[in-house]
């Protein structure tokens, strides 16, 4: 019963269920951004953040989109909808404009 119950607890650190953030395993993305030293590497990686500040642009637009369709409806629900729309292109574009700057530094530090 004694070794049933160790087995669990060691699976469950294992698995991350009860494994502290810190033990937790770097991302892809930070792993290949720590290790880009060659101008090819910063140009692949300058080109990952243009794809992602599309992608943040798309959604913003689509965030807009679906703003738009609630503008005018007098029921509150709807408004606060159209505000959490509002909200949600709002911060896309943000996050656009970061991935945009990353890009750029990227792209400076693959000449």
């Amino acid at each position: 019963m004694h070794r049933l119950i160790f087995v669990s607890a060691v699976l469950a650190v294992l698995s991350g269920s009860l494994a502290p953030s810190a033990w937790a395993a770097p991302s892809l993305e930070q792993v290949l951004v720590e290790g880009a030293s060659t101008p090819q590497q910063h140009a692949a990686l300058a080109t990952y953040y243009e794809e992602k500040a599309a992608a943040a642009r798309k959604d913003a637009e689509s965030h807009r989109a679906m703003s738009k369709s609630y503008t005018g409806v007098k029921m509150s629900q709807a408004a606060t909808m159209k505000d959490h729309c509002d909200k949600l292109a709002a911060y896309a574009d943000d996050q656009a404009k970061e991935y945009d700057a990353l890009a750029s530094a990227h792209r400076s530090m693959a000449k």
